[in-house]
């Protein structure tokens, strides 16, 4: 008999496991034909169904390792003379936020030579370093439903719930650009390394899969592969990558942290308690990855979800508001700045280098 590849026997066995959930749940119904025995019963169901979705997908015995040996980082371009870097933080669906802030910059006239996103801060940056059109981006974002960035695939869920081709397509269908040569401003991105715990910019290369990346949230995205490491979000290490850009040159830099104000409310359980702690350390993590920036800009945002889409417009008016309250902050520190068209400010390349916990 011959042997059967790792695909073949992964299939085999979710069909297995298949027949046997199948053949439980016809037990189930046969031994409850009265509908409130039934309904007491409801629970072995549920248990059953867990434990199938869990023995064909997290259980199936399979590593995520890199197919290829891990290279050395790509060079990236930045300009010869970074005068104002906007580094976009991560945040899920409060990245929408972003989009007001840019929208606000272009209003007042400010610059921005450099971007540095995370996550969320990723998607909207590369959106924008393609079209730096803020309504550009926001007729894109605030239509745009978790059904556009979510795969849900219960069927092949051993490493995350979704695999990440919706929002592959997504980013396929608005951006030009499909390499980060070809963006009208330069563009920078982070990510997780999953084996080495490194954080990793990514300034060239493929647009799509380098953003991919970046925003993996874990358990929700299946992890990336890119040049033989396995990557996921960047928020896992640096929400706010602020030393990124000082590191690439930038004399000023702005910041746009999405992190969600404190809840009003207390703790009544052990799991309000649990919530609550994971909270401040959250809060005081993302404190930590803003040092080092000029200027911050907190949208005030309080109890939106990750992929909550029914506020996009009120988080779009949250950072509207938040860049407003900080324009004379940032005027008054950029003023004396001399300043220099795309034109005068060629660009350079420059070797990109994995930041460790050591």
């Amino acid at each position: 008999m011959s042997i059967l590849d790792r695909s073949e026997r992964n299939v085999m066995y979710q069909r297995t496991c298949l027949m046997i959930f199948s053949g439980m749940v016809m037990k189930s119904l046969l031994e409850y034909r009265d509908p409130f025995l039934l309904l007491r019963a409801s629970g072995r169901l549920m248990l059953w169904a867990v434990l199938f979705i869990l023995s064909t997908g997290c259980f199936c015995p399979h590593h995520f390792v890199p197919k290829q040996e891990t290279s050395t980082l790509r060079p990236c371009r930045v300009p010869e003379h970074i005068r104002v870097a906007l580094v976009l933080g991560s945040g899920g669906v409060r990245g929408i936020a972003h989009v007001g802030v840019l929208e606000e910059f272009e209003k007042a006239g400010i610059p921005v030579d450099l971007i540095v996103g995370c996550s969320a801060g990723s998607i909207v940056g590369a959106l924008y370093a393609d079209n730096p059109n803020a309504a550009y981006v926001k007729q894109i974002l605030t239509h745009m439903r978790r059904t556009n960035l979510l795969d849900i695939n219960l069927w092949n869920c051993r490493f995350g719930l979704s695999q990440g081709a919706m929002l592959s397509r997504t980013l396929e269908k608005y951006l030009e650009a499909s390499t980060f040569d070809e963006l009208k401003i330069p563009f920078v991105t982070v990510a997780s390394d999953l084996n080495s715990g490194e954080l990793v910019p990514i300034g060239s290369g493929d647009i799509v899969k380098a953003v991919r990346a970046s925003s993996s949230i874990p358990l929700v995205f299946v992890p990336v592969e890119l040049d033989g490491r396995i990557l996921v979000d960047g928020g896992v290490i640096d929400p706010v990558p602020v030393r990124v850009a000082r590191d690439l040159g930038a004399q000023f830099v702005i910041a746009v942290d999405l992190r969600e104000l404190l809840p009003q409310t207390f703790p009544t359980n052990l799991f309000g308690v649990a919530k609550r702690s994971t909270e401040i350390a959250f809060l005081w993590y993302n404190e930590s990855c803003i040092r080092g920036a000029d200027v911050v800009i907190r949208p005030k945002m309080c109890d939106i979800g990750t992929f909550d889409d029914s506020k996009n417009k009120k988080i779009y008016q949250a950072g509207r508001q938040a860049a407003r309250d900080a324009m004379a902050r940032i005027k008054e520190l950029i003023g004396d700045m001399p300043q220099k068209s795309r034109a005068e400010n060629p660009c350079k390349i420059v070797e990109l280098a994995c930041y460790s916990a050591e």
